[in-house]
């Protein structure tokens, strides 16, 4: 089996150590909770939908979600999630098995100085069989409100196709106009086909990078610094 997990295992135990006492399950998010990166606070937790080809349901306990506050202003404060107990692997039916869900969040800063000026994405763990037709897939749009993608779209992906062999674009980056708040809306789907196939979504995370804005009281005193070099220069000429 090609794994991601073999390659990305020291990464994922130290972005899980970073912050694992302060792990919170999806289902408490979904519920109404919130989490807090830094300034960065991640409110307004909805799932959009869920289905998947053997009618099991969804259960948010088994991804915990931990900030991560260790990015400094870039690549800048975030969450990583950690998919438990198997509840992103889907196995293959003979003919094509899946599941696919969404949700979405708000995040928005507490130091108006801090604004987000770019979303990254990157698959962190996981594993997916080497024949076949398999892998999991997340599309993120990023919009000024939910659902919408007016500020870009991330796609990452690690899996394994006939004909193809392994994909593996594990990192993506959205750029835009910094911004106070942002929406982020997650579309997940993980597949296999043969019933020798299993693909495992095991880790991600995102982050969300910074740019200083100054003070109005900077900018105030930058403004009476220029006028009074302003009037230096008339009264020397």
């Amino acid at each position: 089996m090609k794994s991601l997990m073999r390659n990305l295992t020291a990464l994922a135990l130290v972005l899980a150590s970073a912050g694992a006492a302060h792990a919170i399950p999806l289902s408490s998010l979904l519920g109404g909770a919130s989490i807090t990166a830094g300034d960065k606070v991640f409110d307004h937790w909805a799932l959009n939908f869920y289905g998947a080809s053997d009618g099991r349901t969804f259960n948010a306990d088994n991804i915990d979600v931990t900030p991560l506050n260790d990015g400094g202003m870039d690549p800048g404060p975030g969450l990583h999630f950690s998919v438990l107990n198997g509840e992103f692997n889907v196995t293959g039916d003979g003919l094509y098995a899946y599941l696919d869900t969404s949700f979405g969040f708000r995040i928005s800063v507490l130091d108006p100085g801090k604004l987000i000026k770019d979303n990254s994405l990157i698959l962190t763990d996981g594993f997916v069989t080497n024949l076949g037709d398999n892998g999991f897939y997340i599309r993120e749009t990023i919009g000024t409100a939910a659902g919408l993608d007016d500020l870009g779209v991330k796609e990452v992906e690690f899996s394994w196709l006939d004909g193809t062999g392994l994909i593996s674009n594990l990192t993506d980056v959205a750029n835009f106009t910094p911004m106070q708040s942002i929406w982020v809306t997650k579309n997940i789907l993980v597949w296999a086909t043969g019933i020798d196939e299993t693909a495992s979504l095991q880790g991600f995370e995102q982050r969300f990078s910074q740019q200083e804005v100054p003070e109005p009281a900077s900018l105030a005193l930058l403004s009476l610094g220029l006028v009074g070099l302003g009037v230096a220069r008339r009264r020397r000429s």
